[in-house]
């Protein structure tokens, strides 16, 4: 059986919704401040993207090919949604599924996880240094050898860590437990009229929307009352979800003033990429505005600085 190497972080059939007439988009790179218009088969992919190597040399694709599964059942349900019908249960769970996956595939989820490992194993690697040393100094083997590794290591910009990005890959155990969260959750559509969606290489995150935003959003779950999932499905249509209490499947307009906002959202929680339909000036300065990507997921430590890199080298 042939493998696939060409690996999709966000799904063709997904980008195809955000297409012109010649199935077509566009896509700015806000590392390199460039706009190429490209089709969904040469968009949003990388060779090898979640197939890490295993002790033998040979490839594990049991990740790509999950995801491949989960896509054939969602690119069914996608054409509904769009035409804004309901999903019975089942359907709406196998969507969910689709979603949290979508939130722990992509290349800002697996670099923040990674880095957040790296943090963890600075902190553990500190703290072992200490106890060492307290053991050494009890039994009167403390060197001054010993005493100015400490200190160095206590000065986190004395040194910098590289992680592998693969770390980040652990991402996936987080997804029937996002899945079974999001089910819960009221969906309601969205639909702009007025201001073109876009969307990005992370699609799917939650926001605090709530009348009084939580001033410091770290430890914000998606359990919390006024979190909100504003999900694109098209340049046009927004799948929402959140506690608000609304009913299922409701239909609402969205102003241009929101759906600005929610191009914002989009942008602001980008990896590297936005994914539209026309070319847009304004979509090229909107990436550029929030060009640094976003680190959500911390240990609340201090740490060194952190580069997720795609391969450590020796």
């Amino acid at each position: 059986m042939t493998r696939t190497k060409k690996q999709h972080f966000v799904p063709r059939f997904y980008l195809s919704n955000f297409t012109n007439d010649e199935g077509k988009l566009w896509t700015h790179d806000s590392l390199k401040n460039t706009l190429r218009q490209t089709t969904p088969d040469k968009t949003a992919y990388e060779k090898n993207f979640y197939s890490p190597v295993n002790e033998d040399g040979s490839r594990s694709d049991f990740i790509e090919d999950s995801l491949s599964k989960i896509e054939g059942v969602t690119s069914k349900i996608i054409p509904d949604l769009l035409s804004l019908k309901a999903l019975d249960q089942e359907t709406k769970s196998d969507f969910a599924i689709f979603l949290a996956t979508m939130f722990s595939r992509s290349p800002a989820q697996l670099r923040q996880i990674a880095a957040f490992y790296g943090e963890v194993a600075d902190w553990v690697g500190t703290q072992s240094i200490e106890t060492e040393n307290r053991r050494k100094e009890e039994e009167g083997q403390l060197t001054e050898q010993d005493i100015k590794f400490q200190e160095f290591i206590r000065n986190k910009e004395n040194y910098e860590m590289s992680v592998d990005r693969r770390v980040g890959l652990m991402a996936f155990k987080q997804s029937e437990n996002l899945a079974a969260i999001m089910v819960k959750m009221n969906w309601t559509f969205e639909v702009s009229d007025t201001q073109e969606l876009l969307t990005s290489d992370n699609p799917v995150f939650w926001i605090d929307a709530g009348p009084d935003p939580v001033s410091n959003t770290y430890g914000f779950g998606l359990k919390h009352p006024q979190a909100v999932i504003p999900f694109p499905l098209s340049s046009s249509v927004i799948l929402r979800l959140d506690w608000f209490g609304s009913d299922d499947w409701t239909k609402h307009r969205l102003s241009k003033r929101k759906a600005k906002l929610a191009n914002q959202y989009q942008a602001k929680h980008k990896d590297r990429h936005l994914y539209f339909k026309n070319r847009s000036e304004g979509f090229r300065k909107l990436g550029m505005k929030y060009s640094e990507p976003i680190q959500q997921l911390q240990s609340g430590r201090k740490s060194p600085n952190i580069s997720v890199v795609r391969k450590l080298t020796s």
